[in-house]
C-alpha cells in the first residue's frame, strides 16, 4: 500500500530539508494527485506542515471548468487551502510540452522560500518515461529519468525544491488506496488519445511488454534508479576530469582534453557547457567539437554554433559563449566618467576611482591603425592585443577611450598609456538581461 512508502519519502525528505514549512501540491484532481493531496491530509498531524493545493486550468478541455470546480470542492471538503491558476497554452506541433512547460511556470509562481512542490508521478511513469527516452537514444542522465528529490527551476531563475512521493509506488496500488478510501477523482479525456507519444506508450506499448514481461514496470523504474547511480558517478569522475581541463576563467584546455579517450572528452564537454548554464548541443555537434574544433590548426579560428550557444578555438583554449552580437563599429560617444556608460550591445563602462581626478574621454570601437604610446615609444594596437592573448572576435569588441586623438586605455585589458589618472580602474561589464 502507498502509506508505508509514502511516509517513509516524507520523513526522509523532511529530515533532509528541515527548513520546509509548506508542501505544494500541484493537483490536477486526478487519480495520483487526488491519492497525493489524501496521503499529506491523512498525515498532517505527523509532518505538521501546511498544505497548499494548486491547480492548474489550462482551457484545453470543454471539461477544463468543470475540473477545477471539482478539485475546489475536494479541497474545501479537506479543508485544505486551494488556487487555481489559469493559463494560455500555445498550440504548438507539441502541444504536450507546451502544456507541461506553462504548467511548471505556474506552479512556480505560485512557490516562496520555504516551499517544497510535490508532485504525483508514479512507477508507471517511471516506467513510461525511461522507455520514451530510449526510444528518443537518450544517455545515461536521461534515461536516470524523473528524481524522487531534485529541484524545479523558475523562468526567473529560482530553484525550488521538486519533490516525487509517489514514484515507487504503482497506479494499481493507488487505484486501489483511492477505491478503499472512497475517493473520486476526474479523468482526463485526452489522456486516452494516443495520438500523443506517452499515451501511445501507456496504452498500447507497456500492456504488450506486460503481457511477455509482466515485471516490465517495475523492471523499467529499476533501471531508471541505477541509470541514476551510474550518472551520480559520472558527475563525480566529470569534476575531477575538470579540475585537470578547465581553467579560472571557464576555459577549456585543449591539450588537457585531447589526452583523454573519446568517451571522457565528451563527459568533459557536457560538463562545462553545463556549468556555464548552455543548452547541451547533441551527439553529433558534440563530435563536431572534438573532430573539427578543438583538433583544428592552432592558428586556425574555428566556430560552431546551435541554440543558445557557439564555441571557438584561440590558440590552446576552447571558449563557450552566448551568440555575439555585430557591433556598430562606427559608434562613437563622450564620457565624463561620472555615470556608467552603456555600450550599444547593452554593456556597461564604469569606473571604480580612489582619485578626485577625471578626465572626459570620447569612446568609441576599433577602426584600424590604433596606437597606443607608453615608456618612450608608441605600440601597434593590433600587436599589443596578440600579445595580451585577447581572442581575435573580442578584439574589435573592446572599447577604445581618446583623449584628444590619442588612445589613453583599451578597456577590459591591462592596456593604458601613461596619460591616464593614477586610482581609475576601468571597468567592462556584462549586459545586464533584457537590454538592447
Amino acid at each position: 500500500m502507498p502509506e508505508l512508502a509514502f511516509k517513509k519519502f516524507l520523513d526522509n525528505a523532511l529530515c533532509r530539508s528541515p527548513y520546509i514549512q509548506r508542501l505544494v501540491v500541484g493537483f490536477s484532481g486526478g487519480l495520483d494527485s487526488t491519492v497525493l493531496l489524501h496521503l499529506l491530509m491523512q498525515m498532517q498531524s505527523a509532518h505538521k506542515r501546511e498544505l497548499l493545493a494548486v491547480h492548474i486550468h489550462h482551457g484545453l478541455s470543454s471539461n477544463a471548468d468543470a475540473w477545477a470546480n471539482h478539485a475546489m470542492a475536494v479541497c474545501a471538503a479537506w479543508q485544505i487551502p486551494c488556487t487555481v491558476r489559469q493559463v494560455e497554452v500555445m498550440r504548438t506541433a507539441s502541444l504536450e510540452a507546451a502544456a507541461r512547460l506553462v504548467r511548471r511556470d505556474a506552479l512556480c509562481g505560485q512557490l516562496q522560500a520555504g516551499d517544497a512542490l510535490l508532485l504525483a508521478q508514479h512507477q508507471n511513469d517511471q516506467a513510461e518515461t525511461v522507455l520514451f527516452r530510449l526510444l528518443r537514444g537518450s544517455g545515461v542522465a536521461g534515461l536516470s529519468a524523473m528524481r524522487g528529490v531534485s529541484t524545479i527551476n523558475a523562468p526567473e531563475g529560482d530553484n525550488w525544491p521538486l519533490w516525487r512521493p509517489l514514484l515507487g509506488v504503482s497506479r494499481g496500488a493507488l487505484e486501489q488506496y483511492a477505491r478503499q478510501h472512497e475517493l473520486t477523482w476526474i479523468d482526463d479525456e485526452s489522456n486516452t488519445d494516443t495520438r500523443f507519444s506517452r499515451n501511445f506508450l501507456r496504452h498500447d506499448i507497456l500492456p504488450a511488454l506486460q503481457q511477455q514481461w509482466p515485471a516490465a514496470v517495475t523492471t523499467l523504474a529499476a533501471t531508471a534508479r541505477r541509470m541514476q547511480e551510474a550518472d551520480q558517478l559520472l558527475q563525480e569522475l566529470a569534476e575531477e576530469l575538470a579540475a585537470v581541463c578547465i581553467d579560472g576563467q571557464q576555459r577549456l584546455l585543449i591539450p588537457a582534453v585531447q589526452a583523454l579517450s573519446s568517451g571522457k572528452q565528451g563527459l568533459v564537454l557536457r560538463y562545462w557547457l553545463k556549468q556555464q548554464g548552455f543548452r547541451l548541443p547533441d551527439e553529433a555537434v558534440l563530435h563536431q567539437i572534438t573532430s573539427a574544433v578543438i583538433s583544428a590548426r592552432e592558428d586556425a579560428a574555428p566556430r560552431l554554433a546551435w541554440t543558445g550557444c557557439e564555441v571557438r578555438r584561440y590558440r590552446q583554449h576552447l571558449y563557450a559563449m552566448a551568440p555575439r552580437q555585430d557591433i556598430e563599429q562606427k559608434w562613437a560617444t563622450n564620457w565624463d566618467m561620472l555615470a556608467p556608460l552603456m555600450l550599444p550591445d547593452g554593456r556597461y563602462l564604469r569606473v571604480e576611482s580612489v582619485s578626485s581626478r577625471h578626465i572626459h574621454v570620447r569612446v568609441r570601437f576599433r577602426q584600424g591603425g590604433e596606437r597606443l604610446s607608453g615608456r618612450g615609444m608608441t605600440h601597434d594596437l593590433k600587436k599589443l592585443l596578440q600579445a595580451s592573448a585577447i581572442p581575435p572576435w573580442e578584439r574589435n569588441r573592446l572599447p577604445l577611450l581618446f583623449c584628444g586623438d590619442a588612445l589613453v586605455a583599451v578597456a577590459g585589458t591591462s592596456l593604458r598609456s601613461p596619460e591616464w589618472p593614477n586610482g581609475i580602474q576601468l571597468m567592462l561589464e556584462p549586459a545586464v538581461s533584457g537590454a538592447t
